[in-house]
This record gives structure tokens, sequence and C-alpha cells, in this order.
């Protein structure tokens, strides 16, 4: 007697004869090795062995202790072998730890095998029945209780094909399962149990006109029924209802739920979170597979014909591989079990495909991908047997010696470098004899680009479920993964396998919703329902099909998918009610060609191609000669105030998908966008591209800079008293509109924009003649900067004035010099000299009690003059490199003003993290929209640990997908150098000190370290705790807010997202409005544009056009910002009242505890009643704060 086995001895069970098991699997010739016989059918036999080798542990043979030496090259050998096998000894240690996690419990597996033998016992019970009609194959049926489950379209009249019920000839565990690869996942996973009808249920020609899919269903109905049945008197509560495999129409199963109960005797498996679902297979060899194949006709219809000679009638590939599917459940399983057995890691390498799938959202779904496990499993195993071609000769891609990272790593770059939708198709056999090339002819259909893995053996393609635009977006995530996999320097783990990817409003730059109740389906003929079988399936193709062609290269990749559909549908109803209620579409744009206004078509002399071009594009198209002399037909995509790609979709799908079809598109493409501030500027456009990626003011103010620096550098010659030392360079640094990252782009005369002023740093010759001395050096360089100003005042072009500089502490004596420019510009010079540096290091190594904060000057000197440059001139390339990144900088700097938070950050700290998902974008390509852009920032800083986690950048130029992007450009090279593992190491050694000194955070909280800033806190040292605690606890509210929307997201939320919480300061002071809009350059959203004028002259006195609120806080901080973190907007022009507040939070330190009196404690206090003790009065200080605004302020509001 068979003794039953758990699954983890044996995977599954295909034999010719009687059934004992549902989890035994015969090898290829039909048995098993004769040890896991042995050990199955005998237990006595392993209990001996057993005791064997305890005796053999209790009697070891005494061996010579290796030597220290031998020790040390063991363990060098074996980190070799690691690193060769693995990647590195911590990548290996991640995968080993990966997979402990993501095993089946032990006590579930025991608890769901229990289920599936109880199973197993019910369905050898159910009775046989045969001979049946059709009306009598469905009397036997309660309509209001079950109804058999007959595919589009269901049988009608009196067919003469007989129905009937059968013992099943075989009962296997199929899928992941059965092979021990099943893995926990999020959603309750099916377990897939496949039950193989008898060959006498059918005749040779049942795979025509749906005849054995009728018989299918009927034999799925009468399981069904005697299941329920059975299950109540076997003590086996479960629910029954039909599902569709892989949401494929054609095939439905049941799945099996169960029912949770308070009998101790019910065999109950729903803590598990496995369901069964129970699909039925056609026997081997019952269909003839030539006849099968996606070439051949399967399903007679009546075609019209337009001459007297019948119209061919057309392949119906999707029934054709549905039928062949269903026929080969038991057989592949056993191919990949042979694998498995002689490839050790395939089993570890298939678990970790199953996460890299799972997070990346990709299945074996019909109406999804269409690439899941099974197909990744299959491809392992063919490339590890050869079959990497369509040469028989070809050699096995993966070896079987490879450890799981090399055989995962193996398939991924096969997908990534290999087009199998273009005659680069994949062939092989799973046959027991031949070669694994050999096989029959298979004819591949011309003209579709399937993408094509064909088993010459059954004649099925693996890869049946998968469509063009599907292939390629899992190739582009194979090329990224692929890509993340070879990085050297920065460890990968968990941008492969533990972030997922599958998140829409991440993954995608733009995401456009059709609903599908405006879709007409007179399209939909007859001849499209053989060949695409679902109107859902021919919707997605067609739209797949029509904006691959029409945006080209505009795009990287397509996902158009319905966001809601059932799979499972109860007993009472034949088919699923399709639950669809919008196509959705999802564009991955190329940032250099997206929005390009010019489609360039053929040549006037190629009529053939011209005609096709003209044909698709209708009357849009004109002949245009270009530069280089060709006369081409071509498209100019001008006059919307939207996107070009969004133009470009809603012209494709009205003129080939349906008439005005567009109006009913929704897109919160152009509501981001419109976020940005509208600028004051003559003939300033509106259009959505020209508000994120036109940098014509910036080029603007640019331009006025390199005038002025020009007239600088020509003082010595033309000034009448020249300066002593001629002007080696002028370098931008702090400004933000040489980085084309300000807020509000620079307007001439624009004095009330925060950002008016634009730092340089001017550098003269080198000279030994500099004081000694840093207060000395201060007035020296003061001189200098005076002499300027007489120089420019005697052209009576610029206008000056020198401006006392508090930038670094403990130093008062530093001046900077102010210059307005004729074309309304300002800028503000600094004097920086070879001597700086050293004086202030020689300060810090000089002094002992105030060391600290001389290590703060210094800090800040560098940042100031120093770092600065170098960040300007990084910052100027990328920006130039990545069209959204200004933009996106732009939005992310709006999204902190408007939550208070930005006054907080220096503009180099901000742009850094918003060069994030562009440097750094892995696993998704790089930002190409706005929205996308700040959306995986605030995803960033939700999920940053900053207190375990330094953030390391580096600022290199890289390609849309991420790849680097640094050939053939040696000065980008020069500038900023890629990142080697050195640096990495001195960064990460940096975090660690400063962990090590402040674990928890509360002096340095942000750490991004770069090659230009390995000390990790230039730009980040002056952020205190609750501000960085605010940072991430905002962006997580942000996150969650926009992941429980559905995109597009709408005007509420987008309003809700850029509202402060007020309710969390301790208290509110409300300022007198002020209208800083048209002062700032800024163009009123609802104002008429011929009634703004902009200044086109500097007003008499500057600060008159300051923002009196700035200057407020800055005395409020001066006086309290000891006891208070104060909060407020920036940005006052971008409050549509001119409305500004200031928010304050009291140091709980302070605040909230007591102190015993003592003299100049620091802050108003008043007595504790009863106690010898004195508390904060906030009251007090409160209105201390009142007196010090005046009439500025007009009302405080106090937390209770």
């Amino acid at each position: 007697m068979v003794k039953r086995t758990t699954s983890e001895e044996v995977s599954g069970h295909v034999a010719k004869k009687p059934v004992t098991s549902l989890a035994d699997l015969e090898s290829e010739d039909g048995s098993e090795s004769q040890e896991e016989l042995e050990d199955i059918i005998d237990p006595q036999t392993q209990s001996e062995n057993d005791e064997e080798d305890a005796a053999d542990v209790e009697a070891p043979v005494k061996k010579k202790r290796p030597t220290r030496k031998q020790l040390a090259a063991q363990d060098i050998q074996a980190a070799r072998e690691t690193a060769e096998l693995f990647k590195s000894n911590i990548f290996k240690l991640q995968i080993d730890e990966l997979l402990k996690e993501v095993k089946l419990k032990e006590s579930s597996v025991v608890l769901i095998e229990k289920a599936l033998h109880r199973l197993y016992d019910l369905i050898q019970q159910i009775p046989e029945v045969s001979d049946l009609s059709l009306d009598a194959a469905t009397g036997m049926f309660d309509s209001k209780k079950l109804t058999v489950p007959f595919a589009d379209p269901k049988p009608a009249g009196k067919p003469n094909y007989r129905f009937g019920y059968a013992p099943p000839l075989d009962v296997s565990l199929v899928g992941s399962f059965g092979l021990k690869t099943a893995i926990k996942t999020k959603k309750a996973a099916s377990i897939d149990v496949a039950l193989t009808m008898p060959e006498s249920l059918f005749q040779a020609k049942d795979y025509l006109n749906y005849r054995g899919l009728y018989k299918r269903s009927f034999y799925v109905a009468y399981v069904a029924q005697h299941l329920i049945r059975l299950s109540r008197t076997h003590n086996f509560p479960i629910k029954v209802s039909y599902a569709y495999h892989n949401d494929d129409l054609l095939n439905v199963g049941l799945l099996i739920e169960s029912i949770n109960t308070a009998n101790a005797d019910d065999l109950v498996f729903h803590k598990t979170h496995l369901t069964i679902q129970v699909l039925v297979a056609f026997p081997e060899g019952v269909f003839d597979g030539k006849k099968l194949m996606p070439d051949r006709n399967c399903v007679r219809i009546q075609v019209p014909s337009t001459d007297d000679t019948p119209a061919d009638l057309p392949a119906t590939p999707l029934y054709n591989a549905s039928i062949l599917t269903s026929t080969y459940y038991a057989h592949y399983l056993k191919f990949l079990y042979k694998n498995k057995k002689q490839t050790d890691q395939f089993k570890d390498a298939a678990m970790l495909a199953q996460i890299w799938l799972n997070q990346r959202g990709f299945t074996s779904l019909t109406l999804d991908l269409g690439f899941g496990s099974f197909e990744f499993m299959m491809l392992m195993a063919v490339l590890s047997q050869g079959g990497a071609g369509e040469d028989s000769s070809s050699k096995p891609v993966l070896m079987r010696g490879f450890s799981s990272y090399q055989l995962f790593k193996g398939a991924i770059k096969y997908l990534a470098t290999t087009d199998l939708c273009h005659g680069n198709h994949l062939s092989f056999t799973s046959g027991a004899q031949g070669n694994i090339m050999a096989g029959t002819a298979y004819t591949i259909p011309q003209g579709n680009g399937t993408p094509t893995m064909v088993d010459t053996h059954t004649k099925l393609n693996i890869l049946w479920k998968m469509t063009p635009a599907s292939y390629q977006t899992l190739q582009n995530a194979a090329t990224k993964t692929l890509t993340l996999l070879n990085e050297v320097v920065v460890d990968r783990f968990a941008a492969v396998f533990l972030e997922r990817v599958s998140i829409d409003y991440l993954n995608h730059d733009a995401i456009i919703k059709l609903p599908v109740a405006h879709i007409e389906t007179d399209s939909f003929s007859a001849v499209e329902k053989i060949t695409h079988l679902t109107w859902e399936k021919f919707l997605l193709n067609r739209v797949s099909t029509l904006l691959s062609k029409a945006l080209g290269d505009r795009v990287l990749g397509i996902s158009v998918t319905l966001d809601k559909h059932q799979a499972v549908f109860p007993l009472t109803k034949r088919k699923g009610t399709v639950s669809s209620n919008n196509l959705v579409i999802g564009l991955n744009l190329n940032g250099t060609e997206c929005d390009k206004v010019l489609t360039r078509g053929p040549d006037s002399e190629e009529l053939e191609a011209a005609s096709e071009f003209k044909q698709f594009w209708g009357e849009k198209v004109s002949l245009r000669r270009f530069k280089d002399g060709s006369i081409q037909h071509s498209i100019i995509w001008l006059g919307k105030k939207e996107p070009v790609v969004m133009n470009i979709t809603k012209y494709v799908l009205d003129r080939h998908l349906q008439a005005e079809i567009s109006e009913h598109l929704s897109s919160d493409w152009e509501l981001w966008q419109s976020m940005l501030p509208v600028l004051l500027l003559a003939g300033a456009n509106s259009s959505a591209t020209a508000l994120t990626t036109n940098l014509q003011p910036f080029h603007q103010c640019r331009a006025a800079m390199e005038q002025l620096v020009k007239a600088v550098s020509e003082i010595p010659e033309t000034a009448s008293s020249s300066l002593p030392l001629r002007v080696r360079s002028i370098l931008p640094a702090t400004g933000v509109n040489a980085k084309y990252t300000a807020l509000v782009p620079p307007v001439p005369f624009a004095v009330s924009n925060p950002d008016f002023f634009q730092e340089l740093i001017l550098q003269f010759e080198t000279t030994a003649r500099w004081p000694d001395e840093l207060v000395a050096l201060e007035k020296t360089k003061t001189a200098f900067l005076l002499a300027i100003m007489d120089a420019l005042h005697a052209e009576e072009m610029y206008k000056c004035y020198m401006h006392k500089d508090s930038t670094i502490p403990a130093f008062s004596e530093i001046y900077t010099l102010c210059i307005l420019t004729p074309e309304g510009y300002g800028f503000k010079l600094r004097v920086l000299t070879e001597r700086d540096e050293v004086l202030y290091l020689r300060a810090v190594a000089n002094s002992e009690k105030q060391k600290p904060r001389l290590q703060e000057c210094y800090l800040k000197f560098n940042e100031t003059y120093m770092a600065s440059i170098k960040h300007s001139r990084t910052l100027t390339t990328l920006a130039t490199h990545y069209a959204y990144f200004p933009a996106v900088v732009r939005l992310f700097k709006k999204w902190l003003d408007s939550q208070m938070l930005l006054s907080h950050f220096t503009d180099s700290f901000v742009e850094l993290i918003a060069l994030k998902p562009f440097v750094d974008c892995a696993p998704f390509n790089v930002p190409c929209s706005v929205q996308n852009g700040l959306f995986r920032i605030l995803h960033f800083l939700a999920q940053w640990n900053w207190r375990e986690d330094p953030l390391i950048l580096d600022l290199i130029r890289r390609g849309s997908a991420g790849e680097d992007d640094v050939e053939n450009d040696a000065v980008l090279i020069k500038l900023s150098d890629k990142l080697t593992l050195q640096s990495v190491l001195v960064i990460t050694a940096n975090f660690a000190k400063i962990r090590q000194a402040d674990p928890h955070g509360l002096k340095t909280q942000f750490f991004i370290g770069t090659k230009d800033d390995p000390s990790g806190i230039l730009w980040s040292q002056n952020i205190t705790l609750p501000i960085a605690s605010r940072l991430t606890a905002l962006a997580r509210a942000a996150v969650q807010l926009i992941s429980e929307q559905l995109a597009p997201l709408g005007k509420d939320v987008l309003k809700m997202l850029f509202t402060p919480a007020y309710q969390d300061y301790d208290f509110i002071i409300r300022c007198k409005t002020f209208n800083m809009a048209v002062g700032s350059g800024i163009s009123p959203p609802g104002a008429f544009k011929n009634l703004l004028v902009g200044s086109n002259s500097y007003p008499e006195d500057l600060v008159t056009k300051f923002d009196p609120i700035q200057e407020y806080v800055k005395e409020l901080q001066q006086k309290f910002g000891n006891l208070v973190v104060f909060s407020n907007h920036k940005y006052t022009g971008l409050s549509e009242d001119g409305e500004n507040v200031v928010a304050g939070l009291f140091n709980p330190n302070l605040a909230n505890g007591k102190k015993r009196f003592k003299v100049n404690i620091g802050f108003n206090i008043k007595p504790v009643e009863g106690k010898d003790e004195v508390a904060m009065n906030k009251k007090a200080i409160l209105n201390e704060m009142v007196r010090l605004g005046g009439d500025l302020v007009v009302k405080v509001e106090m937390k209770k």
C-alpha cells in the first residue's frame, strides 16, 4: 500500500494507472528514482537508514584539526566562490534570508495537504454519467443553485455530440505548489489541482467550434454539484465558485475556499490563506496538435466575401492556445520537475523570480502582462538545456551548476537583450526523445509580432497570452533589473527584490482613463471575436497598437489595462460579469522626445510609405522642406494648451477608435502642470509644456550675468583707478536661477521675489599679499568691492550698494556688493581668496573653548563659498540634461512652501532630495512629468529611515531608463565623476561616525553624501529634529492620500495635498495681507493678462518692495529662536489673497517642564503655585511677539 506523502517528498503525479495520491509525480520515464520510491513506500527502511546515520554520527572518524593558515585559506576560497556565485557575500546572505521569509509555513503546508487528500477522496466518490444530450445535461441541475458555465456562444439546438462524466484519468498537483516553489503573497494564493478528463468523453474533432469546451463546462458543473453535496457529509466545509484560469474565458474551473466553523471535526484551512483551484484538463493526444497551431482556424463562421470566391477564415491563435494549454498541465509539470532535479538551485531561482514578478505586478493573466511564474520557470528550464535561438546546435545559456542568483540573472539578461517578437523566436521541445531543439516544424503567424517561445513537441507558444506591448514592458523591466544587478558600488538588493514597482502613480509618467461605457462595440465583429475571444482583449490590443504606432519614440513603454475584472463568479451564473469600468493607459515617456512638436514621416518619393502615413494621420499631414534639403511628410502639433503626447493620443483615438471619444478621456496631467506659477512676462507662453520645460527666463538671467561678468572683468583696463589684481573668475554660487531651480523663475525688475538676488563668487589672481588675519582679510575684500562699485557707477549702467552679510556666524565684518543690472536682474557679489580656507582652519585648530562654534563657521564658509560653486556647476549640467528636473524641483519647493517647511531648508538640500529619482531612479525610469517626479520624491521621503540609512547620490548623467549616459562627454565626466567603491566606503564611514555620536539623530538628521561632499552634512547641518520628523510625517500623509485615490487625481485632492495643517502648531500668528504676486513676477490666477503690467524699472527704495513678513520672522528667530521653532510661507506672492501666517512650536523641554528659579533663566516665566519652581509664560511670550510685529499682526490663535 502506498502511503500518502507530503508535498515536500513528492511534487506531483501523472499516471496511466489508477491514481492513489494527489502529490505523486513520476519522473520522465514514468518512475521515481529508486531512493525516493524506497523512502515513500517503506517507512521502516527509512527509519533504519536514520539509525545508521545516527550511529555514524556517534562514532565520528578522528581527524586532525586544521591549522590557522588552512582555515584562513579555506575562508578566502569560500568567499571567492560565494562572490562568483552570488555577486557578494552580503548579497548571498540577503537572498538566503529573503527565501526563508517567503517560504510557506510548514503548518500551512501540512494543513493544506490534508485538505487536498480530503478533496481527492471526494472526487473519487463522484458517480459516473454518460451519453447525455444537451437538454438532459443542463436539466440535471437546478438553475437556481447551479448553472453550466458554457463559454460564449453557448450551445443551442440539438448538437450531435454527447455529454458525460467519468472518473478523472489523472488527478495532479500542478503549478508552483506542486514544484515546491510557492511563496507567501499578500493576496490569497491558489493551489492548482488538475483533473484530466478521460479520452472516452471526446471525439477527434471536438477541438472545433467550442465542442470540447462545452463538454468540459458540463464536467466542471457536475464536479461542483457533487463536491458541495459530499463536502457536507465528510466534514469538509467549503465554498465552491467558478473561476477563470488566468482570466481565460474559455478555461473555467472551480475555486474552493474554506469556511471557518466551530466544529472540531471539520477540516478547516482558512488560516493558511490558501485556496484550491480545480482545473479540468484534456487528455494528451486526444487532439492533433498540428491542427491547433496558431495559423489554423478552429472556429467556423460565415465570413462575407467580396468576390465569387469564398473568403479565408481568420486564424484563431488564442482559441487554439487555450485548448493546448488545458491539455498539457501535467506534461509541463513533469518537464519543470525534471529540470528542478537536474539543476540544484532551480527551486530557489524560481522563488526569486516569483518575488521579482510580484513586486512588478507581472502575472500570467490574459488581460494583464501574460508573463508570470510559469513562463519564467519555463524560460529558465529551456535556457538550461539549450534553446537560446533557432539553431539546433545552440549551447545552454544557463549551466546546471549555476547558483540561484546566476540562474535568475541569466534569465533576466536573456529577456533584456533578446527580442522574441520580431524574428528572434525561441524554439525548443519538451519531449522525452531527441535534441531539445528538435521537433516538428512550427509556423509562426506573420505580421502580428507576437512574442514566441514555442514548444515544437506540443505545438504551444508558451508566451501566447503576451502582446508586443506587454513584452516591451517586460523587457524594459528586465533591462532596468540587469543594470541594478551589474551595479558593484551600491547594494541594489532592495531595489530588485524588496521595493514594490507595481504602483501606477510611481511607475508611469502619465495616467489616462477612458470609461469603457462610452466605447461602442460595433467594431467587434464575429471575425474579431474568434480572433481575440473577448471585447476586452480586442479593446486592449486595439488601443495599445494605435498608441504604440502614434507615439513611437516619444514613449519608452505603454501599459493598457482594465482597472477591474471579475475572474471568480458564483455557481448560479453561466459566466462572469465584466465589471471593468475604465480603460487605464499608463505612459512612460522618453524625456528627450516626448515634447517635440514635429512628427516626421517618409520622404515625398516613398509613395507607398507616404500613402500609409497619410491614411493613418489624415488631414494633419503636410509636406515640409527641412534645412538639409529633404522634403518629408510631417505633422506639427501646436495650438493646444496640453502636452504634445496628450494631444497626439486624443487625435489618434478620435480618428481610429471612435469619433469624439477624446471628450471622455480624463487625466490630471494639465492639472499638475498648472500648479506651477505663471510668469508675468510679455508674450509668455502659458501652454503646459512651456510652463514645465521652458527655460527661457533663466537663460535671459544668465545672459545678464554674463554681461555683468564681462563688465567687472574689464574694470582694470577701463576704470580710472584700476584694481591692483586682475579678476580670475566670477562663478554662480547659491543662486537658484543659475541652476534653473527657482520656484518663481526670474522676471525683470521683480524685486519682491525672494530669489531676486543671485550670488556670485569673485576670485582674483593669486597673490601672497593678502592679510594673514580674518578680520583684516574681510576688510581688504570690502575695499576691493568698493572699488568695483565705484567703477560700475562710473558706467552709469549698473546700480550698486554694499550690504552687510550675516551668513557666517561670529563674523560681522563680511560685506557683499549688490548689483542691479539694466536688464532688470539683481546679483550679489562675494570675494573668495586662496587664504580664506587656510585662516578658517587655523582658527579652528587654535581654538579650545569655542571650537564647536568655529567649526560651524567653517562649515558655513565652505557651504557659502566653495561647495556652492561645485554644486551650482553640477546642478546646471544635470538640469539641462533632465528636461523635467527643473520643473519637478519647483513643484517640490511649492509643496514644501505650502506646508511651511521650505524656509527651514537650504535650496541645495531641496535640490539634492529632488535629484534622487533622477540620478538614482531604480527600479523606475527617470521621471518625465512633474507629477511623477513629485510622487517619487514623496515616496522616497516617506520610506527613508534617515536615522539608519544615509542618502548617497552619484551625480552623473543617466539615460531615461537609468543607465549611465556619460559616453563622449569628457567635460561632464570631469565635472562629476562617477562614485567609486572607495568613495562610497568613505561616505558610509562618515555616516557611521555621526550616528555613533548621535544615534537618535537629535543633532544631525539628514545625511546626503556625494563625491563633492563626503561629509554628508554640508547642506543639512542646521535642520532641527522637529522639522525633520515633520517632513517625514507629511510625506507619509501625502503618499497615503495619493494611494487611496484612483489616478488621475482631482482638484480637491490636489488642493488637500497643498493645504497646510495649522492644527499641528502651538500657535498661529495671522499677518496682514500683502499683494506680492505682481511684484514677484507672478501672474495671479484668474486675472486678466491685458490688465496686468509688470514693472520696467527699479523702485526708488528696494526695501519697500521686500516682503515684511520675512523680516518679521527673522527678528522673531533672533529673539525667540531658542524657545520656538517658527514656520511660515517663504513665497507670499504665491498665495491667492496675499495671506501669510507665522506658526510656532514651543520647545517641549522648556514649555512643558518646570525649573527652579534662577537669575538669567533666558525666557519669560511664571511661578508655579505651591512649589518653589517656575514655568514658561507662553501668553507673555506671545504678547512680546505681537508687540514686535506691530501692525503686521492681525490675529493670534493659540492651541488649547
